[in-house]
Formats: C-alpha cells, structure tokens, sequence
C-alpha cells in the first residue's frame, strides 16, 4: 500500500516544477512542460485512489499508452484540419490599415481620436491570431519572416500615421489642408505651404521631414515592400519572450496552495470525487502557467464545464445504453473532433471554452471496460470539477497576479538597457511598436481619449528612453510616469519642467521631446 498523503506530495512536487519551468520558458519549452504538469495529474492522482503496488506499473502504462494514443490522434487531427495557412488574418489587417490611414487624413478633427481607438483595437485583438497563423503556415522560413515583418508594418505604419497627423495639426493643418495632402502622396512643396499659410519655423522644418519620410513609408506599403528593417530580430523575439520572475515563483506557490487543499479534502474528508477536483485543477494551472494572462479569462473554465458536462452526459446516458460500440465510437469522435476544430480556429475566448471541454469531459465518462448508468456519481463529478476550478481561482486571489503596469515598466526598462548598451549603427529602425501595442489592451481607459493618450505617450516615451541622452533620475522620472494618467500628468511639475528644459536647450526642435510635450499639452 501507498501513503496517499506521501504520494499526493510527489505528484503536486512535479506539477508544481513543470509549471515552474512552463513559467520560466516560453513557446515551444513552455508547452512541453506544461503537458508534463498536465500528465501527471492525469496518470498519479488515479493511483492514489487505489494505492496497490501490485497494479502500479500496470495502471501508469496503460494511462501513458492511452496519453500518447491521444496525441497520435491529434496528429492525425492535423492533418483531416490543417492548420490556416492562406494568411487571412494578415491580409485583413492590412486591409484595415490601408483603410485607416486614408480615413485619418481625411476626417475631422474630433473623430480623429475615436478612429485611432477602433484600429489600435483591432490590431490588439489580432495580434495573437495573425502570429499563430504566421507560426503554424507551411511555409518555408523566409516567407514566414516577410509575412510577420509585414504585419509588423501594419502597426508601425499606423503608429507612424498617427503620430503624423498629430504633428500636423500641431502646425496648423485643416482638414482641406490634409486631404489636398493625403491626394498629392505628402509632398509639401512651397507652394502648397503659402497656399495653405503655414508659418515658417522649426516646427514646420520638422513637419516637412517627416512628410518625406511618411511618403516614402506609405509608397512602400502599398506596394507590397517590407518598409523597415527588421533585420535586428532578436530584439523582437526578447520582447515577447519576457522572463518575469515573480510570475515563476507565483505560479508556483498558487498550484501548491489549490493542490495541497484539494488533497487535504480529498485524504482527511474523504471526499470520494476529490480526485476529479484535484486533477482539473492540476491540468489548468499547467495550462495557465504556458499562457500568461490567461487567468483574467477565468469564467470561461465554468462555461466550459458545460459544455463538456453536455457532451458526457450525451455520451453516459442517451449513446452507451444503445449497446452499440459503432455509434459510441461515431459519438466520440464526432464530439471530440468538433470540439477540436472549434478551438484551432476560433480567436475569440471560445478558444479556451473548447480547450478545457477537451480536458474536462473524459473526468466525466467512466474508464472502464462496461458502461456505468450511475447519473449521482456523474453529476458529483461535475461538481467536483466546478469546486477544483473554484479553489485555484481562490489560490489567484490569495495570491494575485502582478499589476500589468507593473510588468510593462520592468520590460521597458530592461528593453531600453539593452538598446542603450547595443550598437548604434546596427539597430536601425527597431521594432518596439510590438510591445506598445501588446501593452494597450492592458492600459486601457473606457474613454477614447485616454485609451489613446496611454498609447501614443507610451510610444513617444520609449523612444525618447531609447534614443535621447538621460542620467538615472531622469530615467526614473520617465518611467514612474507610464500609467499614472492623463491628468495627474499634466500636474507631475517635475516631468513638465524635465521636458520643457529639454527642448529649449537646443535651438532645432528635438522631436522626440517635442512628442512628449504636445501630448501633454493637447
């Protein structure tokens, strides 16, 4: 016989180090030590419901032959559904792109905001799906790396667009005065500058070099060329591969507190459907672990008992009784393989509602060789599913994530320690839009303002971090300032007066500073 309490601390020891090392790494690692986490609470916590030594080696061949029969299965999946590889998602995105910059120019003013809002918001929310379709394409390397490139250029030619428009207005252009613009490709020659009145000036100067520079940006772009140079690529892969250590540590104490407590009602009260618990909330927090972020989607774990509550009920009690192992089989396949096809190609949360039915309902059907009718027991184990789910949802509230904020500081101070202590000549035009972009759901505001406001301050802020000459208390300064607001920055006096001796320390207007106070000054 095997100490259950001995035993349960082996199985959650090795959970708990697999999603450590799930935390810890990322892509293709991270997965693979997250189904590790997902194994174990698979094939050890059923061997301590019937701790026989005598059947161990048994037990544990005949859950990991079934594991590996499982993944052999999806492989096949993968083949009957192959995985998106016509970039639709890309070319929609561009699409939208060409479409909000030719309504940018041609707008009026105050729907100029609330256009920039509905294109960094579409961009947001398609950025996981063009990345995913990007890396499961057929393609060989070199298309996979122009298909990603031009969608980076979907969002650094936008930002660009924006930050663009602003700087005109700035000078004093009118809606006419853009249109005229957007129709002649941006070029602002002489006569189009009396025509329209601008006043000569340094901040004209700088309005006519970056017309030049747009209009080439924007010929490129519609000519299907990749515009920037993305050529310093590890830059962009160290920003989505962030190592937060407190996330590792804290994903880890969170799945000890929820396993340890489930045991303790599984052991001490003897809660016989404790191991459906115990086993759910192993596996989800393997999941979350290889998915940062993943828990503010918490509620759709409890959507997804129903549906996999739904499909084992059809399974147990309308499919089994029939008697025929044809239609069990049809059944199962049918169900599993729908539910399959509806998580690889959804990109919205029903991903995640379809991926947790497809850990869920096999808790819910017996293993074993004859069928059971016993509708208490299935419906205890449903139950048990929900309290699992309940309890890690406690551990993430005993133990909350870190502020995002938080997060996106420490990764903005790392980038730009980096960039400061690189090469200057070697990283031209380096992607960093990515991460601003990827930060913007985070440091949203319900109003359109704000919510713009966050990003383009953000943007401008780690150019200047980037680019511009700081001792370490300005550095601070700068970044403290990420989420505070925009209002309480318009009162930081410390931050305006850094700006203001900065851009009239030099007699050319420095546009990186120049970004930095026209917003807070709007």
């Amino acid at each position: 016989m095997i100490d259950a309490w001995l035993f349960n601390a082996f199985i959650i020891l090795g959970i708990v180090v697999s999603l450590g090392i799930a935390s810890y790494f990322h892509r293709r690692v991270a997965y693979m030590f997250a189904v590790v986490g997902i194994t174990l609470s698979l094939v050890g916590f059923p061997i301590a419901a019937e701790a026989d030594m005598t059947n161990l080696f048994d037990h544990v061949q005949l859950r990991c032959v079934g594991i590996s029969f499982g993944i052999l299965m999806s492989m096949v999946a993968s083949y009957i559904i192959p995985y998106a590889d016509d970039k639709r998602e890309l070319l929609f995105v561009k699409a939208q792109t060409e479409k909000f910059i030719s309504e940018l120019f041609r707008s009026e003013a105050s729907k100029v905001t609330k256009l920039i809002r509905t294109f960094l918001s579409l961009v947001g929310k398609k950025w996981l799906a063009v990345d995913d379709e990007i890396y499961g394409s057929h393609s060989d390397k070199s298309v996979k790396e122009k298909s990603r490139a031009t969608f980076y250029d979907c969002i650094n030619i936008g930002v660009q667009a924006i930050e663009y428009r602003k700087l005109g207005d700035a000078v004093g252009m009118s809606q006419s005065a853009w249109q005229e613009l957007e129709d002649s490709g941006f070029k602002l020659d002489t006569e189009y500058r009396e025509k329209w009145q601008l006043a000569p000036g340094p901040l004209l100067e700088l309005f006519e070099e970056r017309s030049a520079d747009f209009a080439l940006q924007l010929q490129s772009f519609n000519q299907q060329e990749i515009v920037y140079d993305y050529s310093e690529s590890k830059y962009v892969d160290d920003i989505n591969n962030f190592t937060d250590g407190f996330l590792v540590l804290s994903n880890m104490a969170r799945a000890t507190l929820a396993l340890f407590l489930l045991s303790f009602m599984w052991i001490e009260l003897q809660w016989q459907d404790g191991m459906s618990a115990i086993i759910m909330a192993g596996m989800i927090s393997s999941v979350y672990a290889s998915q940062p972020g993943a828990e503010g989607a918490f509620s759709t774990n409890i959507y997804a008992q129903f549906v996999a509550g739904a499909f084992a009920f059809l399974v147990n009690f309308i499919v089994m009784p029939i008697g025929s192992p044809v239609i069990l089989f049809i059944t199962g396949f049918i169900g599993v393989y729908t539910m399959a096809y509806w998580f690889w190609q959804s990109r919205s949360l029903m991903k995640i509602v379809f991926m947790v039915s497809l850990f869920s309902w096999s808790n819910l059907v017996p293993l074993t060789a004859s069928p059971s009718y016993d509708f208490a027991h299935f419906l205890n184990s449903v139950v048990a599913n929900l309290v699992g789910l309940l309890v890690l949802w406690t551990s993430y509230q005993v133990l909350p994530s870190r502020r995002t904020a938080d997060v996106i500081k420490k990764r903005l101070n790392r980038l730009v320690k980096r960039l400061k202590h690189g090469d200057k000549n070697t990283k031209t035009k380096i992607n960093i839009n990515n991460l601003i972009l990827s930060s913007y759901s985070f440091l949203i505001d319900e109003s359109d303002d704000d919510s713009v406001f966050t990003l383009l301050y953000t943007k401008a802020l780690t150019r200047v971090l980037d680019e511009e000459e700081l001792d370490l208390e300005q550095r601070k300064l700068l970044l403290a300032s990420i989420d505070n607001g925009k209002t309480n920055l318009k009162l930081n006096q410390k931050l305006v007066d850094l700006i203001e001796h900065k851009i009239g320390s030099k007699e050319e207007v420095n546009y990186n500073w120049f970004a930095l106070s026209r917003l807070l000054h709007a």
